[in-house]
């Protein structure tokens, strides 16, 4: 065997590069193969470090409890009280079965509902008692308001004539005692929310309309409310 042929071709300088190269590319081959035969399945890996966490962090999973508690409490389905129309029929329709509660008007005003009960028909002149058919009526009124989760309030008002009347100085405290005594009887007849009584006096006697006759907004004026609220009863 020719001895020249072993050995690199001195018109050829370079011709080491080629046997580094051949070196490289077997060493890259090895490392690759290395490689794929001890590499990481992503996604089991993700999962052991997700369970350990979990496991060894007890402060995490604290707090995802509370963040799930504050979830649950969003979804708890909130009832909401009835709707006024709907409470302004239903009560017509009771009411003019009653002889004095007939002589009521039935309102929607804005968010609530007004039962505007004359005063004249249920207390005497200047008085805040009431006959015993007008208590019967309020009773009747107070159970008819015991099925609804609505907010109740009582408002009572007055004419602008001076009182005469010797336990009442002005009319706002006759309209705050009437107010006072209606919500009683309503809390007696059933209704089982907290009731809030108001009086207006004749605070509110502008706000009639000035076409009416003088005599018959006295009259109107002589009232007290049952307000029927849109939002819950506490």
């Amino acid at each position: 065997m020719d001895q020249n042929a072993l050995e690199p071709s001195k018109s050829d300088p370079n011709g080491w590069m080629i046997i580094f190269a051949d070196l490289l590319a077997l060493l890259l081959t090895f490392f690759v193969l290395m490689f794929s035969m001890s590499s990481v399945q992503v996604a089991e890996w993700e999962a052991m470090v997700s369970s350990l966490s979990e496991n060894l962090n007890p402060a995490r999973a604290e707090i995802q409890d509370v963040d799930w508690n504050k979830i649950d409490e969003a979804l708890i389905f909130e009832e909401t009280a009835l709707s006024l129309d709907y409470l302004k029929s239903i009560f017509q329709e009771k009411l003019s079965h009653d002889p004095i509660l007939t002589r009521s008007t039935v309102s929607v005003l804005d968010d609530r509902l007004a039962i505007s009960l004359p005063a004249d028909l249920i207390f005497e002149l200047g008085q805040a008692e009431l006959a015993p058919d007008a208590r019967n009526a309020m009773l009747a009124l107070g159970e008819s308001l015991r099925s609804i989760d609505n907010e109740v309030m009582v408002i009572g008002h007055s004419d602008l004539a001076p009182i005469s009347g010797r336990f009442y100085p002005t009319n706002w405290e006759l309209s705050l005692v009437r107010a006072l005594s209606i919500s009683k009887l309503i809390k007696s007849g059933g209704y089982k929310g907290k009731i809030e009584a108001y009086g207006n006096g004749s605070s509110r006697f502008s706000e009639l309309d000035e076409s009416i006759p003088l005599d018959e907004r006295y009259h109107l004026a002589r009232r007290v409310d049952v307000i029927i609220l849109q939002k819950k009863k506490d």
